[in-house]
């Protein structure tokens, strides 16, 4: 497995800092009688094979129209929105826990890709993009020369 160093930027750690603790107290305090409505965001995986990057997304209740997904440089962005749908008319809600609205996720990509070559599935509520390393990205094997083999 290839390692990427990257160089530490305390002020990023802070904007995801303040960003998680939004949540935290979105979660736990809401934002009034249209808290079910507040934007939401999906949960991501993201892992590295030889030849591609591969994205997973969560986005139940969706369907491949309702996701817009886009590369830009060595940024993947990922847009969509899930609307609440209110069939019940006679009927009270006690409680509206799942989350709706839009959401954005803006992934910077540990590798250069090559977004000719980019592929997106969804499959049972799983957005799959597969991004393909430019060949630059791609790891070359070093043949090491020794006395015996000169």
């Amino acid at each position: 497995m290839t390692s990427i160093v990257k160089r530490w930027d305390p002020w990023r750690e802070l904007t995801a800092m303040q960003a998680e603790l939004s949540k935290l107290f979105e979660r736990a305090f809401g934002t009034g009688e249209s808290s079910h409505l507040a934007g939401w965001t999906p949960a991501i995986d993201m892992l590295e094979r030889d030849q591609s990057i591969v994205v997973r997304v969560e986005l139940p209740g969706l369907e491949a129209e309702d996701v817009e997904v886009t590369v830009v440089d060595n940024t993947l962005r990922i847009h969509g929105e899930r609307k609440f749908v209110d069939e019940t008319k006679e009927d009270r809600y006690y409680r509206i826990e799942q989350r709706y609205g839009s959401f954005e996720r803006v992934i910077q990509l540990p590798v250069k890709i090559d977004a000719n070559g980019v592929k997106a599935t969804f499959q049972k509520g799983i957005l799959e993009i597969d991004l393909p390393k430019a060949e630059e990205a791609r790891p070359k094997p070093i043949k090491i020369e020794t006395d015996d083999n000169k």
